[in-house]
């Protein structure tokens, strides 16, 4: 398994969500397989759009290799333990996690995760 956080997080997040939901991955290929696990595009994209900050959102993803082959059980404790501690301290109402499950054409699966920077109580 490999968690990576990627340098996106200025741009458009409703290009982001879109990216997460779509059936095509960035080369174009069609994925096998697109499941959301956690969060909506309408509550992350209007989070988002509500900040006032140059950096709206952070973006990672936590991949595993074709060979890994992880149940679904396997991967519901994966992001629940990355939740639990991206967010440690937070309580849920103060935060917003999008997930979403991508499983390429040849049986890999990685779940890309997008949260808003910002305490959705606070609003900082």
């Amino acid at each position: 398994m490999h968690i990576k956080f990627l340098e996106h997080g200025k741009g458009d997040p409703t290009k982001a969500s879109a990216y997460l939901l779509d059936q095509y991955d960035h080369k174009g290929n069609l994925r096998a397989g697109v499941l959301v696990l956690k969060g909506d595009s309408t509550t992350f994209n209007s989070v988002c759009d509500s900040s006032p900050h140059l950096w709206k959102y952070t973006s990672g993803i936590i991949a595993w290799s074709k060979d890994d082959d992880p149940t679904d059980a396997q991967i519901k404790e994966v992001l629940n333990d990355f939740e639990k501690h991206a967010f440690a301290g937070l309580d849920p109402s103060q935060y917003h996690l999008f997930a979403v499950l991508h499983t390429d054409q040849d049986g890999s699966k990685h779940i890309h995760v997008l949260t808003p920077r910002l305490d959705i109580q606070s609003g900082k």
